[in-house]
């Protein structure tokens, strides 16, 4: 598999800066995944069948600067930040880390006005066909 379209990698010393120039202070959705070098996804083993494109947490920001900064330091093993659900779940299981390294994680965002609307859906969509939430997802 190749990384997906729109695709950013966590740890790029040009993270910020690429997203700046994409998409300014917009903001949309995204999802977290893990690609293993020679651009290999990590598949994620779900309830009902394995998910090959290996969705790890989708999620909303109204500027993709403010909420994946947050989210980005809340996974970082040089922060420590416990201002993004996601990063705190990631954080508390070492198997996650082991299996999803820091380093081969990246972001896919989707640009939108209608965040809100759109994460609803996508959540909805995955819970459809896997029978459950992404991994770092919960309940609200």
């Amino acid at each position: 598999m190749k990384i997906r379209n729109g695709s950013y990698k966590l740890s790029d010393k040009r993270f910020w800066e690429k997203i700046k120039k994409d998409f300014g202070e917009g903001g949309g959705t995204y999802e977290l995944y893990c690609m293993l070098p020679k651009t290999e996804i990590v598949p994620v083993q779900r309830m009902l069948k394995t998910d090959e494109s290996g969705t790890l947490y989708i999620g909303r920001a109204t500027s993709f600067l403010d909420r994946v900064i947050a989210l980005k330091k809340s996974i970082s093993p040089d922060h420590i930040s416990s201002n993004h659900e996601c990063g705190v779940r990631y954080k508390d299981a070492k198997t996650v880390q082991e299996k999803y390294p820091y380093q081969y994680l990246y972001i896919e965002l989707h640009g939108t006005d209608k965040g809100m609307e759109l994460e609803r859906e996508k959540l909805k969509s995955y819970v459809r066909e896997f029978g459950e939430l992404p991994p770092l997802n919960r309940m609200s």
